[in-house]
């Protein structure tokens, strides 16, 4: 069971490690596809070569203007606004060459380069040539010439009063050209008019050939400039081409990188969807096999735990109805019991022959090995269902131990066993525990030490063991020099039912409870039983028990004599087997001991009666003792008068604490034995001790049968009283009429356990006359019938047509005896 429970466990973990397992090659192999997706995504790198490419185009625009307004204002700070422009445009450019993977954008970033290069050329030039402005130097010698022609025609000029004239400011330079008016104006002319018209001649001749040159000069300046302008115009519209192609390019690669990630994308989804797909259905698949397996295993489980429970159900039936069984049987076979042991004692103290005494010694044998293995059936049923409560009152364990193997040494007096004891002088003094438990774990082991000891010796030790745990420990050891026991089957007998060896209970007898019995009642006393056996040597067992030493005395041990009246007095005995109570009347008259017989409670009267105890059974079918015990001190029975009420029970289960708590004044263990009755008599009764001695009796009669009957079991106990004989048939008479009513009245009514009851009391009786056994037959089976598995009037036809030849061949036999009174 641990096997396939330690199986389930392992498949359960294998099923969670192998999804954890799939979960996490899933999860690895969907991550790369999302990396890869991420990745694959474009759209930010060209996003931002779109927008450098957008910043680059106005940075050249921007660069345009400023170079307009550089060549046109010729100012210092816009050239180098110009510059600087032109220089972040280049890294602009090299930053877009390094974000292109693709080589047709790094070479129309080259080119755009170049293009650059090549207006800045052109622009310098151009600047260059504003910056020279040939056509106001052309002027300006036209003019220098003039003012020295004037000069030479004595013209005063402004230049020649001021060598610096052009460098001083302009109020000067006025002020300068007004003194230069007024000298020309007041200078005495004496030129003639012809002079003058040669003067005037050569000017214009002169302003002609200059104003020429100017022209000339200015025409050349004009084609340069526009050279350049244009050259510059071009290159504009190179650089917008060229700008457009990057743009178109880009906005082309943006599309195919969209185009392309979008497709990555895809095929990355599809490719995590299918790994999902997959992992989900290898998921199913592993959930589904382990589920099943697992289910299938739980299944099992449940099958195996259902029959488990079956059986476990099955065997608690068992062990209820067997303990039933054990609980019915012996207190079925306590009464007869009862009755054997107490015939044989009475027989006994009778006159016998040597084969009488013999045939008795044998009876008495089997008598009491029956009673032991009764008991020991009951212990045991006790003692597994843990019914069993041990009792914590003073007792000497010296005494016990001597007593025990003296009553022992007795019993098997004809073997050639002697007995040593070692019982350390510590121990003979008070201890608390249980007399009747030690006593029978003694008498378990050491009759086993002389059942398998031939010859030899048994010693008993018993000391005080001290430790460092404890020194309240008692150690008793049982050493025989028998037959020992092989070290591997020295477990087995400890073990119910079971002996060493296959051949030992035909060797030696036994049924295999005693160490049984005797192992649990150690472990419930808190102690430990061991054993140490050599074949063929002996073995040895040793208890180890707890102890209290105590103050308290021990109760005093009645003398085991016998008892006898010397004045009458009476007991009432109450008791649904009438041959059982008519026995013990018979005993205890031979006693001087009157006894009220009464089976039905409910018959006995109220007032005018007289005794001194109550004997009653407990397990009755109309009524149990408890409730006898109710209703005597109820108040309705004026006889009683709170006298003693002592239980008398086959059943060994319920301890002597539940029927003391319950008003009983004591409790009679079915079988018991005469003297055990007197002893239990003695406290309440007027009793004396005297010995009992034999009185001469005459030899039993020859044993006489009937057709359908026996005597012969009925005069093993009466002897040759045949007054005490017919007074018994009678009540046998009385009695299964009285039944075969009531059993007739159940067949008509089909009440099972009515029959059941009434052929369980019939029983015994008819055993001890020895009806005929096809009429024991039927009462068996009506006794052990189940509802409804046999026709109950049928059965009671059968019963009536061997019963009735039967009663009257007794009725016959009753009324021939001359002591017969109608």
């Amino acid at each position: 069971m641990e096997k396939s429970k330690n199986k389930f466990t392992i498949k359960i973990a294998l099923s969670y490690l192998l999804l954890i397992l799939l979960a996490s090659i899933a999860s690895f192999y969907i991550f790369l596809e999302i990396r890869n997706y991420i990745s694959n995504d474009t759209f930010d790198n060209n996003e931002t070569k779109l927008l450098k490419t957008s910043a680059l185009l106005t940075d050249i625009y921007e660069a345009e203007s400023l170079s307009k307004r550089a060549i046109q204002h010729r100012e210092k700070k816009n050239i180098l606004a110009y510059s600087k422009k032109i220089d972040s445009i280049f890294t602009d450019i090299e930053s877009l060459k390094n974000l292109s993977q693709s080589k047709n954008q790094a070479a129309l970033l080259d080119s755009l380069c170049y293009l650059l290069e090549k207006k800045v050329t052109n622009n310098n030039a151009l600047r260059k040539l504003k910056t020279e402005n040939k056509t106001g130097e052309s002027i300006n010698n036209a003019l220098d010439e003039l003012n020295k022609m004037e000069a030479s025609l004595g013209i005063i000029t402004a230049e020649n009063l001021a060598p610096n004239f052009n460098e001083l400011p302009p109020k000067a330079q006025e002020s300068i050209r007004k003194m230069a008016n007024y000298l020309n104006e007041n200078i005495p002319s004496d030129e003639t008019e012809i002079n003058r018209s040669k003067k005037t001649d050569s000017i214009l001749q002169v302003s002609k050939q200059l104003i020429k040159g100017i022209k000339a000069d200015n025409t050349i300046n004009e084609n340069s400039q526009t050279y350049q302008e244009s050259k510059i115009n071009q290159t504009d519209l190179e650089l917008s081409q060229q700008l457009r192609n990057i743009i178109t390019s880009l906005e082309k690669e943006v599309l195919v990188s969209s185009i392309n990630d979008n497709i990555n994308r895809e095929a990355a989804l599809k490719r995590s969807i299918q790994l999902a797909v997959i992992a989900a259905i290898l998921s199913f698949l592993v959930v589904g096999i382990f589920t099943f397996i697992i289910n299938r295993d739980f299944w099992k489980a449940n099958v195996y735990r259902q029959k488990l429970e079956k059986e476990k159900r099955f065997s608690e039936s068992l062990l209820k109805s067997r303990e039933q069984l054990i609980k019915t049987v012996s207190h079925d076979l306590r009464t007869p019991l009862n009755t054997i042991m107490g015939y044989s004692e009475i027989i006994e103290k009778s006159k016998l022959s040597p084969n009488q005494n013999e045939y008795l010694t044998h009876i008495k044998s089997a008598a009491g090995y029956v009673n032991n293995l009764v008991n020991d059936l009951l212990d045991f049923t006790r003692l597994e269902t843990g019914k069993i409560n041990i009792k914590k009152v003073p007792l000497n364990l010296s005494q016990l131990i001597k007593e025990s193997s003296h009553d022992l040494s007795v019993q098997y007096k004809d073997k050639d066993i002697f007995v040593i004891l070692d019982i350390d002088d510590e121990l003979d003094r008070d201890i608390l525990g249980d007399p009747i438990r030690l006593r029978q774990i003694i008498n378990n082991l050491l009759g086993n030490a002389f059942k398998f000891t031939e010859e030899g010796s048994i010693t008993i030790k018993a000391h005080r063991l001290k430790n460092r745990f404890s020194d309240n420990l008692i150690q008793i050891q049982i050493s025989d020099t028998g037959i020992g026991i092989n070290k591997e089957k020295q477990q087995l007998i400890f073990k119910e039912f079971t002996q060493a060896e296959i051949d030992t209970e035909k060797k030696y007898g036994g049924y295999g409870l005693g160490l049984t019995i005797s192992k649990k009642l150690v472990d419930l006393l808190g102690g430990r039983m061991t054993l140490e056996s050599t074949l063929g040597v002996g073995s040895t067992f040793t208890i180890t028990l707890p102890f209290d030493f105590t103050t308290a005395p021990t109760q005093p041990k009645i003398p085991s004599h016998e008892k006898t009246l010397h004045h009458k007095s009476t007991i009432l005995i109450i008791d649904d087997d009438a041959s059982f109570i008519q026995m013990v009347g018979e005993f205890l008259k031979s006693k001087n001991i009157e006894p009220i017989l009464c089976t039905d409670f409910s018959t006995l009267q109220k007032e005018g009666l007289e005794y001194g105890v109550v004997l009653t059974d407990i397990e009755m079918p109309s009524i149990t003792g408890f409730e006898v015990l109710t209703q005597l001190k109820s108040g309705k029975y004026g006889h009683y008068s709170d006298q003693p009420i002592i239980a008398m029970t086959g059943r060994r289960d319920l301890n002597e604490h539940l029927f003391l708590s319950h008003g009983f004044t004591t409790v009679l263990q079915k079988p018991f034995s005469n003297t055990q009755l007197f002893h239990t008599l003695q406290p309440f009764l007027s009793l004396e001790i005297n010995s009992y001695k034999m009185t001469s009796a005459k030899p039993l009669p020859t044993e006489e049968e009937g057709t359908t009957y026996s005597l012969r079991i009925l005069r093993s106990f009466l002897g040759d009283d045949d007054k005490s004989i017919n007074e018994v048939l009678q009540t046998f008479i009385k009695d299964t009429s009285k039944s075969m009513e009531t059993l007739k009245e159940a067949a008509t009514q089909n009440n099972y356990q009515k029959s059941k009851n009434t052929a369980h009391r019939m029983l015994p009786m008819f055993r001890q006359l020895e009806v005929d056994p096809s009429c024991i037959d039927l009462l068996c089976k009506l006794e052990s019938t189940a509802s409804g598995s046999m026709d109950l009037l049928q059965t009671y036809d059968s019963l009536m047509n061997h019963i009735t030849p039967l009663l009257e061949e007794l009725r016959k036999r009753v009324a021939t005896h001359p002591d017969h009174s109608d």
